[in-house]
């Protein structure tokens, strides 16, 4: 009884708040606006400080940090919930309070959902707007979805980055929509290019276009996180109530719905992104956002099939034992493709199992780099590791004096680490965070096989003294001129993986190569007779 009295005076109060300030649906709309020009400007901001000369003390993975669905996937997969990912409780509390507002006021997909369905309308008539925003069998799909990911994660296999909105959008942005913006204009963007960037930019195009099919498409069918909120939303204490007294099923509610959550019914809250459309167009005053409303007038939960429930539980168990399955490397006593040679991750990286398990292909690493050297990866670790971070030497190499990786990684995939724990100290035996070694190809190396003087590797070597040297050798070329020649060698102690010499050389097919043998986070990858 206690408790009733309680939430009648919380209702009073707020009528009596709504009566005073005119808190009405036009009100709320306009309040919703603010919020959605001003967390997309956020959005925006930081991640165009996501850069070798901005990042530095700004909290440029807050958005990444703040998401539930990363929090909760990583904890399953790794078994740690890592101290940044603590701020999705506030989302997380936000949703118990007032239902699935993230979705419609602070993710920056949703928002650049409704401003593409805003700048390329289709028109409609108001008969075929009540279709397409009543309920379907398609917009369960988004739950099926976040069962496989969740199953898929508890077995150890992270994949929640591929639909992940916010994942999803840095991800687009990162690799293939600010790089596109180059060719444009040069002063837009630098030149930057990445593998898969066609593919990841067409899919996030694709997903914008969807809105002229149905509206709010990624929103209603697909999304993972957006089902995970509609899930928190049950409980939510703030919803949206119809009287029935004044309600006369105009429809004009459902017109304008963006969840399809039919408020002129019993108002779907897993599906409400709470737009307050409905309140703002509807003629008579019938809908209005209650706290604690009457339960018989909305509806917690959709009804869900008991059978692809299930289908999806197998799919995402299944997901790991037949990735590794198909992805083994016979030439290493059975090691996963994983460990294939050319694999060689960011400095800092976890074991790659654990690596695997914690990567939630952001590519925040990648839009930091300051050299172009990370890409995203295709199948080299198999489909579990697709547009996880790589290295490709050819492209860049990696900085001996950078950390920035570390620093932007929103999951701990790639630790921490300070300047002074990537260069070491050999002399107090602390030794270097190594990525890989240098090997040499002789048969393409032209000073060992084509007696043309060639120093390049060394000249670019970073480390101090350098792990690359020559020793100078004194030969007749062929028509039996002596000629002295500087050939490489590599210092297998000094080398730290860092790409240079690879970068740096001048053959098409580089001479010089890295692989992730001797790798600092593999115990396996050490070459034999050395620590």
């Amino acid at each position: 009884m206690r408790n009733s009295r309680t939430v009648r005076r919380i209702q009073r109060t707020l009528r009596t708040a709504r009566k005073r300030y005119g808190f009405e649906g036009a009100t709320l709309k306009k309040i919703r606006l603010a919020y959605q020009v001003f967390f997309l400007t956020l959005f925006f901001v930081l991640l165009g400080m996501t850069t070798q000369s901005l990042v530095g003390g700004y909290p440029v993975s807050i958005f990444l940090e703040a998401d539930p669905l990363v929090a909760l996937a990583t904890m399953l997969s790794s078994g740690t919930l890592y101290m940044g990912l603590a701020w999705a409780v506030v989302i997380v509390a936000i949703t118990l309070v007032f239902g699935r507002i993230f979705c419609s006021w602070i993710c920056p997909l949703g928002i650049l959902n409704q401003l593409a369905a805003a700048i390329f309308p289709k028109k409609r008539s108001d008969e075929e707007k009540m279709a397409q925003n009543r309920p379907r069998e398609l917009y369960h799909f988004k739950y099926y979805i976040l069962v496989f990911l969740l199953v898929a994660a508890s077995f150890g296999s992270l994949q929640i980055g591929l639909l992940d909105p916010i994942c999803l959008t840095i991800r687009s942005f990162s690799t293939s929509i600010f790089p596109a913006g180059h060719e444009l204009s040069q002063a837009l963007y630098p030149q930057l290019n990445f593998n898969w960037g066609w593919v990841i930019g067409g899919i996030f195009i694709a997903i914008l276009l969807a809105n002229r099919i149905i509206p709010r498409f990624w929103c209603r069918a697909l999304c993972p996180l957006g089902a995970l909120l509609g899930v928190l939303s049950r409980f939510s204490l703030f919803r949206i109530t119809r009287n029935l007294d004044t309600c006369t099923n105009c429809n004009k509610c459902v017109e304008v719905c963006d969840g399809a959550a039919e408020p002129q019914a019993t108002t779907k809250q897993a599906e409400c992104l709470m737009c307050f459309n409905c309140i703002a167009d509807c003629p008579h005053d019938a809908l209005s956002y209650s706290f604690m409303p009457p339960t018989e007038s909305t509806e917690d939960m959709v009804s869900l099939e008991r059978r692809k429930v299930l289908g999806s539980v197998l799919a995402g168990a299944a997901f790991l034992p037949l990735n590794r399955a198909s992805h083994l490397n016979s030439r290493e006593e059975g090691l996963p493709k994983a460990y294939d040679p050319k694999l060689i991750r960011p400095p800092g990286s976890l074991p790659e199992d654990q690596f695997l398990a914690a990567c939630i292909k952001c590519d925040e690493c990648i839009k930091v780099c300051p050299t172009n050297v990370l890409q995203p990866a295709g199948f080299e670790s198999g489909l579990q590791g697709i547009w996880t971070p790589i290295a490709q030497y050819r492209m860049g190499n990696c900085l001996q004096r950078c950390n920035l990786c570390g620093d932007v990684c929103p999951t701990g995939a790639i630790e921490k680490f300070s300047i002074k724990d990537r260069i070491g100290n050999l002399e107090e035996g602390q030794k270097p965070i190594r990525a890989g070694t240098a090997f040499y190809d002789k048969g393409r190396c032209l000073p060992w096989s084509m007696d043309t003087h060639c120093v390049k590797c060394e000249e670019f070597c970073p480390t101090s003294p350098k792990a690359i040297w020559s020793v100078e050798v004194t030969k007749k070329d062929r028509y039996g001129n002596t000629i002295t020649l500087q050939q490489p060698r590599v210092d297998i102690d000094k080398c730290i993986g860092c790409g240079s010499c690879e970068w740096a050389c001048p053959v098409s097919e580089p001479a010089v190569y890295i692989t992730n043998a001797h790798e600092s986070r593999a115990e396996n990858k050490r070459l034999k007779l050395l620590g």
